[in-house]
């Protein structure tokens, strides 16, 4: 069995619960920080997964270690390595692919209900999940489908929620990876609260918090049906 790849962009969006549940069935995985040391070689994995964080997926100047991502990430595909990529990581495979990320019209932030598109229903990502999924979303991009891609999943807001290219690349809008802990510390964060204060409803923050004891519970249950799915796919599982 070889070693799964986690990308962290950003300090507080870890591999979280895909970290416990790689524990749980003794899959080896590495973390690296993108903006802290080079981008492995990924021929030494069975898989690669790469995490959400703020940075726009263009800001090449501000943050010059996301064009050596988008190499690694344009490489997997080209080998066909096994790719999640999730919310930032989705957008950063869309724009590695030729596809614009642009500026949302609304800020995505907390409990949603993704639809499966009759291709996501047919994609073994997606195999035993309902025709939709509970997602958590933290974002103010979106991406377009890279040439030959397939929409997996969509939502009246955001038409593109997931695509998949090739055989097994795909790239989520949304999170799978957070944790009670991970939630605490990104809905706890005054001053990022205070900047999305403008861009969100009143009360939006406090509502999200409601709404945790719920929604969360099926949130859990179907990143758990998604990602069991992306490790078969890669054989780990």
């Amino acid at each position: 069995m070889r070693n799964v790849l986690a990308l962290q962009n950003y300090w507080d969006d870890p591999p979280g619960y895909l970290g416990e549940i790689m524990e749980e069935f003794g899959i080896p995985y590495d973390t690296v920080k993108v903006d802290e040391a080079p981008m492995p070689d990924p021929t030494g994995y069975s898989a690669v997964i790469s995490l959400g964080g703020p940075q726009n997926a263009n800001a090449h100047e501000k943050y010059p270690y996301l064009l050596q991502e988008k190499e690694l990430l344009r490489s997997i595909v080209q080998l066909d390595i096994p790719y999640l990529g999730i919310c930032l990581g989705g957008q950063l495979l869309a724009s590695a692919l030729q596809a614009p990320v642009t500026r949302h019209h609304t800020t995505e932030i907390g409990f949603f209900e993704v639809q499966l598109t009759g291709e996501g229903k047919r994609d073994p990502l997606f195999h035993g999940l309902p025709g939709y999924q509970q997602v958590i979303h933290w974002h103010e991009d979106i991406f377009d489908l890279p040439r030959g891609a397939v929409r997996l999943a969509t939502s009246e807001t955001t038409s593109n929620q997931a695509f998949r290219v090739g055989h097994r690349a795909y790239g989520l809008q949304y999170h799978i990876e957070v944790t009670p802990d991970i939630f605490d510390i990104w809905f706890g964060q005054e001053d990022l609260i205070q900047n999305l204060s403008q861009a969100l409803l009143p009360d939006t923050i406090d509502m999200i918090k409601q709404e945790q004891a719920d929604r969360y519970p099926l949130y859990r249950e179907h990143s758990r049906i998604l990602f069991e799915n992306f490790l078969k796919i890669s054989a780990c599982l």
